[in-house]
C-alpha cells in the first residue's frame, strides 16, 4: 500500500523514516533521496496494481497474509543486529501498532478489490486527516483552527468521492475509508513509539502481528497455495514492490523534510489513476476529481503547516 514513512504517511505498512535527523539542503545525497521518493511512489502504485489483479483469483486475506509473511522474513536477519533492536521495549504499544496497521492493510486490500484504484488510494490517504483526531484523543494534542478547517474540507472531499446514497456507502469505498481511519490510529501509535523504538522494530511487529490477523480473516475464505506461475509472480511483485518502496523511503527521509517527502509521494495518486484507467478501464468522474483535490489539499495543508 499507499505509502509514506510511518510518522507521516497514510499508507499502513511503511517503516518510520528518521524524522529526528536535521535537514541540510546542501547534503550531496539530497538528489538521490528525492529520486528514491519518486521511485518508491511508483513501486507503491505497482503494489496496488498487483493487488487489484490478484483480486480476481485470491481473497484479500490471503494476499495480506503473503505480504506480512514476506515482510517478517525480510526483517529476520536484523535479529542479529543489536542497533536494530527488533524485539523492542514498549511491546504492548508495538502489538497495538501491529493490530491497527494490520487491519488498515487488510481493509485497504479489500477496498482495492471492491472499488477503483483511485478511490482506494485517495480514501487511504485520509489517514493524514484522521491522525490529528486520534492524537487529540490519545495524546491530548490540541487541534488548532487550521487543522479543524482541513479536516472539514477533507470530509467534504470524502463525500464527493464516495457519493453516499440515502446514507449508504458503496462497500469498496467504505473499506477504503475504514482503512484510512485505522491507518490514522496506527500513525498516532507510531508517533508515540518513535520516542523509544527503532523503525525496524515497529515494522517487524507490524508484519508479525499482521500474520494472525490475516489468518483470522482468512477463516471465512478458503486459501490454496497451488497457484499458477502468473499468480505467484503477481504475489512476489506485490510483496517485493512494497518492501522495496519502504526501504527507499527509510533512506530518503534522512535527507529531505517530511513535508517535502509527503508532497512528492502524492505522485502515487497520478500513477495509480493512470494504471487504473489503462489496465482496468476505470474512469475518473468529476466528483472524484473534486473530492480528491479536497482530500489531498487538506493533507498538504496539514503537512506544510505542521510544527517541527
Amino acid at each position: 500500500m499507499t505509502v509514506l514513512p510511518e510518522n507521516r504517511s497514510p499508507q499502513t505498512d511503511s517503516p518510520d523514516s528518521s524524522a529526528d535527523h536535521i535537514f541540510h539542503p546542501e547534503l550531496p545525497r539530497r538528489a538521490p533521496a528525492i529520486a528514491a521518493i519518486l521511485l518508491s511512489s511508483m513501486l507503491f502504485a505497482a503494489m496496488t496494481v498487483c493487488t487489484k489483479a490478484l483480486g480476481q483469483t485470491l481473497p484479500a486475506a490471503q494476499i495480506t497474509l503473503f505480504r506480512f509473511v514476506f515482510g517478517a522474513l525480510v526483517m529476520l536477519p536484523l535479529l542479529r543486529h543489536p542497533r536494530a533492536e527488533l524485539l523492542g521495549h514498549d511491546r504492548w504499544s508495538l502489538v497495538w501498532r501491529g493490530v491497527s496497521g494490520g487491519l488498515a492493510v487488510y481493509l485497504f486490500f479489500l477496498s482495492i478489490h471492491h472499488t477503483s484504484l483511485t478511490h482506494a488510494v485517495l480514501l487511504n490517504y485520509t489517514s493524514i486527516i484522521f491522525a490529528p483526531l486520534c492524537s487529540a484523543i490519545t495524546l491530548r494534542e490540541r487541534l488548532n483552527g487550521r487543522a479543524v478547517g482541513a479536516i472539514l474540507a477533507a470530509i467534504c472531499g470524502i463525500l464527493c468521492i464516495t457519493r453516499p446514497e440515502f446514507g449508504a456507502l458503496r462497500i469498496g469505498d467504505l473499506y477504503g475509508l475504514l482503512s484510512g481511519m485505522m491507518a490514522g490510529t496506527a500513525i498516532t501509535t507510531v508517533r508515540k513509539l518513535r520516542r523509544t523504538e527503532t523503525p525496524w522494530s515497529i515494522f517487524f511487529y507490524f508484519s508479525l502481528i499482521g500474520i494472525p490477523i490475516s489468518l483470522l480473516f482468512g477463516l471465512s475464505h478458503p486459501m490454496t497455495w497451488r497457484l499458477s506461475p502468473s499468480v505467484w509472480s503477481l504475489l512476489l511483485g506485490m510483496a517485493c514492490s512494497s518492501v522495496a518502496a519502504q526501504i527507499l523511503l527509510t533512506y530518503s527521509y534522512k535527507y529531505v523534510r517530511t513535508s517535502e517527502g509527503v508532497l512528492m509521494s502524492l505522485s502515487q495518486i497520478v500513477y495509480t489513476a493512470f494504471a487504473g484507467a489503462i489496465l482496468f478501464g476505470e474512469a475518473l468522474t468529476v466528483s472524484t476529481l473534486i473530492g480528491g483535490a479536497l482530500v489531498l489539499g487538506s493533507a498538504i495543508w496539514l503537512t506544510i503547516t505542521q510544527r517541527p
